[in-house]
């Protein structure tokens, strides 16, 4: 009973077995999507680049414009870091020209050593002497009062940096948490916000002053590309806006934001708008793909009232220092290098066009789904279908994935990633296609065998016809064939021989040497079953039968075509028409010599002279070995080729094995 249930799991056909393997490779697949979250991530990255590259341009929105403290800024108004009242100075003129906010993506933490209170200071601790008692102080000489006093005056948002490690204290009281109502979609969260541990901010009398602050931290990935930009923190228990979400609650108002968590993230819910952000709070930045997506204005030129005060009228401006080997700059996922102060105008863009791209929580679930899902069809469509067939199928189902996404990306702004679905599909491809072809070689390897052993048969078989004709002959085909086998293995020793009788060679010399006598079925049982010594005119009937077996040969090969080669056939028909030959030209039927006779003939004559002389017929008595040796010896060089000769000696024990086992008598 249990060899009956082998025997038939190996006759499940090949397409369920295919079937089987892919799914075998698609569950293998999704267990290592599952427990290899890194390079899952590192490829959906790549994907959500080459997506996202291919959009078109998100809306554009009016409200962002960028202020850069740039290289001719700095050629016009001196090295970084200027004297606060400059600062103090480009503040004012962009609040008198009708900005709705400014946000400043620049920290001053420490007292600006510029100022003249402070080099008096330094000087008086210096040289041990008071220099307040001589000299008038005025407000004007303090440069960071100058800049409290523009910051009271214009609404302007300065920003702070987050760190997740401890560096040093710093007076959380003068950030400015959100003021937010919260709701929970689920009992269960498992989002939560970014806890930093540490903050660095401007001088507490700026912050005081500027009456909003927002942090400025953007987080590339592993890759260094900046997708993702955090929107909300969670800092010692409060939430803290990013500063370009602290810039529009500043310049827009509703101050009072709600807040949704739920499975697959948050969502803040401002001013009609839903923002999502994932599980950490972070929100995917769409850019825009132009150089200089955002209208642009030097410094330089609003100092020196080279611009139009309406350019202003409006606006949200982002005030940075973007000089030549300064500030932050990133690696867009659109291939281009962007500054911080693009970054905030880009977020500021999306949230005011409700232009959004969000990867919810379910979306590796809904990838793997999809990744299965498409594996179990493409293992379908493999197993039933022809390597055209599937090529195709693979081409068009990767296509129509890869368009599917994109579609989704592009009407709903949900991002998912084609890389696995797309991904099994070609694993599949090629591995299922390998499988059918290991399938397929082995049936063929099998019909090659059968092939094989079916010639083997018809041969064996063909010469079973002589036998029938000349009984005395007894089991002289199967032991010619075995002798023929042992010189040729011996004589490839010899180095002229070597690269002649491979393997190849002598298996196939083996095959034909049955066939060697084939042409007896042609001599009248007259004469082939005559008992006594054959008359000349007999015996010259008798050497057709070399010709005869030549010619059944060569008809055969007619009859499958020239296209078609069978080696085997060129052996036995070498061997059937000159295995009479003789060394010194004397034998028949065309009176060949030396090398002239084909290797297979020489071989031949060799094996069939020896079992002809210690096998007993009618018309003789069975020699001994030890005398057919002596006789083989003696026609060395007349009637064989002196190099058979020496192999026959060599292995003249292994003849006598082979006569001992297949005797006649036997």
């Amino acid at each position: 009973m249990g060899s009956k249930n082998r025997q038939s799991l190996w006759d499940i056909p090949p397409n369920i077995k295919l079937f089987f393997y892919g799914c075998l490779i698609t569950f293998v697949m999704a267990v290592w999507v599952v427990f290899s979250p890194a390079f899952i991530q590192s490829v959906n990255n790549k994907s959500y680049d080459i997506l996202t590259q291919n959009l078109p341009d998100p809306i554009a929105s009016d409200v962002p414009l960028i202020v850069g403290i740039d290289d001719k800024s700095l050629s016009e108004y001196g090295q970084w870091p200027w004297p606060r009242y400059i600062i103090s100075r480009l503040i004012q003129k962009i609040g008198s020209y009708g900005a709705a906010g400014i946000a400043v993506d620049i920290i001053f933490p420490e007292p600006d050593r510029t100022s003249l209170l402070v080099v008096i200071d330094e000087m008086s601790r210096e040289w041990g002497k008071s220099f307040s008692d001589t000299t008038q102080i005025s407000p004007q000489m303090d440069n960071d009062r100058v800049f409290e006093n523009a910051l009271l005056s214009i609404p302007c948002i300065l920003g702070y940096q987050f760190f997740f490690m401890n560096k040093g204290s710093s007076n959380e009281k003068v950030l400015l948490p959100l003021q937010y109502s919260f709701r929970e979609q689920t009992r269960n969260r498992k989002c939560h916000f970014l806890s930093p541990k540490s903050v660095i901010h401007s001088l507490p009398f700026l912050m005081n002053a500027a009456g909003a602050s927002g942090f400025i931290n953007a987080l590339t990935d592993s890759d260094g590309v900046l997708r993702r930009v955090p929107l909300i923190m969670d800092y010692n228990g409060k939430l803290y806006p990013s500063l370009s979400l602290a810039s529009l609650i500043r310049t827009f108002g509703n101050n009072q934001i709600g807040i949704e968590a739920g499975g697959d993230g948050f969502y803040i819910n401002w001013k009609n708008r839903r923002i999502p952000l994932d599980c950490n709070g972070f929100f995917l930045v769409r850019y825009r793909g132009t150089n200089n997506p955002f209208p642009y204005i030097s410094a330089a030129d609003i100092l020196s009232n080279r611009k139009s005060p309406a350019a202003f009228n409006g606006k949200i401006v982002f005030i940075g220092v973007n000089a030549s080997g300064m500030g932050d700059r990133h690696l867009s996922p659109i291939g281009e290098m962007v500054h911080g102060l693009e970054v905030h105008a880009s977020i500021i863009n999306n949230i005011l066009a409700g232009d959004f791209i969000n990867r919810p929580a379910w979306a590796s679930g809904a990838e793997l789904f999809l990744m299965v899902a498409a594996g179990i069809l493409s293992s379908v469509a493999l197993a039933l279908g022809g390597a055209l067939w599937c090529l195709l199928f693979t081409i068009v189902a990767g296509f129509v994935s890869g368009t599917l996404f994109y579609w989704i990306l592009l009407t709903y702004g949900i991002f998912l990633s084609p890389v696995m679905p797309v991904s099994i599909l070609i694993i599949n491809f090629a591995l299922l296609n390998t499988i059918k072809y290991g399938f397929e070689e082995g049936t063929t390897r099998q019909r090659n065998r059968e092939l094989i052993m079916s010639q083997d048969v018809a041969i064996v078989s063909l010469s079973t016809l002589v036998e029938t004709r000349d009984k005395e002959t007894g089991h002289h085909i199967l032991r010619t064939q075995r002798y023929v086998q042992a010189l040729a293995k011996r004589l490839r020793r010899l180095p002229k021989y070597k690269k002649i009788l491979d393997d190849q060679v002598v298996e196939l010399l083996y095959k034909s040497a049955p066939l060697h006598d084939i042409g007896k079925v042609g001599i009248p049982d007259r004469i082939l079953a005559k008992s006594g010594q054959l008359s000349t005119e007999e015996f010259e009937i008798m050497k057709t039968h070399t010709i005869i077996g030549g010619q059944t040969i060569q008809k055969s090969k007619k009859m499958l075509g020239e296209k078609i080669d069978i080696p085997y056939l060129k052996y036995a028909y070498d061997m059937a028409i000159s295995h009479h030959e003789k060394w010194d030209g004397s034998g028949y039927p065309y009176g060949l010599s030396g090398d002239a006779i084909p290797l297979a003939g020489r071989l031949m004559a060799v094996a069939d002279v020896y079992d002809a002389l210690v096998s007993k017929r009618k018309y003789k008595a069975a020699f001994s070995h030890k005398s057919a040796r002596e006789m083989i010896l003696l026609a060395k060089g007349q009637h064989f080729d002196p190099d058979v000769v020496d192999a026959f000696i060599a292995e003249e024990e292994l003849f006598y094995c082979i006569y001992s086992e297949l005797s006649d008598t036997e």
